[in-house]
């Protein structure tokens, strides 16, 4: 018998979920860095990172500067990069020990802010002598790095949200030249329906479109949809639409 698509997508899944299973693990070292963000601020040159290795084991981790922009869509887009100036770019730490990885300029700040993520990131062990494949689990943090504008200023443009099929989309652009960070963004029928994603950062001069689903028992009974959108800095928006049935799933 032929099985449908989706049966035999189901079925593969669950074939490799279980040969995974099957396979020992190395699980990754336990370290900590902290700050996760840094803001390079006018009048700020350099800002220290600290590594804290919390395993009993000896830690080695490399670290690697990446440029964070984002893309017609607002989706994230990586590239390395030399723009900042940060050392050591490996470390080895003791068990229980802390290190300090610092970031500075290169070049002053401009009109625009500039974006980037330090990455920090356990280094993978040599698997000589190991007889069986295994599943190995290793840590990276991406710290997040702004090097503000000398003027920052950032201008959230959130549209008017418009219903399509049942999903309710924003479109939320930055007409600034400084990030800003949504938190979240709820969607309410001022009854009992009440549902939220989370929002994300919004680089100088991006655009980003939030789609929440709504329900069509919701959508054909509300008359209108409240939807609020949180960020960093007090930020609030709210905006509100009414529904039109046959926009709904």
């Amino acid at each position: 018998m032929i099985q449908p698509a989706s049966t035999l997508r189901r079925f593969r899944f669950a074939f490799v979920a279980a040969a995974l299973l099957a396979l020992p693990a190395a699980w990754a070292a336990e370290f900590s860095v902290t700050p996760i963000r840094v803001d390079l601020k006018p009048g700020v040159l350099t800002e220290t990172i600290t590594v804290t290795n919390n395993a009993n084991s000896k830690l080695r981790v490399s670290i690697k500067l990446q440029e964070w922009t984002q893309d017609a869509n607002g989706v994230d887009v990586y590239t390395d990069s030399n723009d900042l100036v940060y050392f050591p770019r490996q470390l080895e730490l003791e068990p229980q020990a802390k290190r300090l990885v610092r970031v500075g300029l290169k070049t002053p700040a401009g009109v625009v802010e500039r974006a980037y993520r330090l990455y920090i990131e356990e280094d993978r062990e040599p698997s000589a002598g190991v007889e069986r494949p295994q599943v190995s689990f290793y840590l990276r943090f991406g710290v997040a790095v702004f090097l503000a504008p000398a003027v920052p200023k950032p201008q959230p443009e959130v549209g008017q949200p418009k219903l399509a099929g049942g999903k309710l989309s924003v479109a939320v652009k930055n007409a600034g030249n400084e990030h800003f960070r949504l938190s979240r963004v709820a969607l309410s029928d001022g009854a009992s329906f009440n549902t939220e994603i989370p929002g994300w950062y919004s680089l100088a001069g991006s655009t980003r479109t939030y789609t929440l689903e709504v329900p069509s028992e919701v959508c054909r009974r509300a008359r209108s949809l409240n939807l609020t959108l949180e960020g960093e800095e007090g930020l609030r928006i709210d905006r509100k639409l009414d529904v039109d049935p046959a926009n709904c799933a």
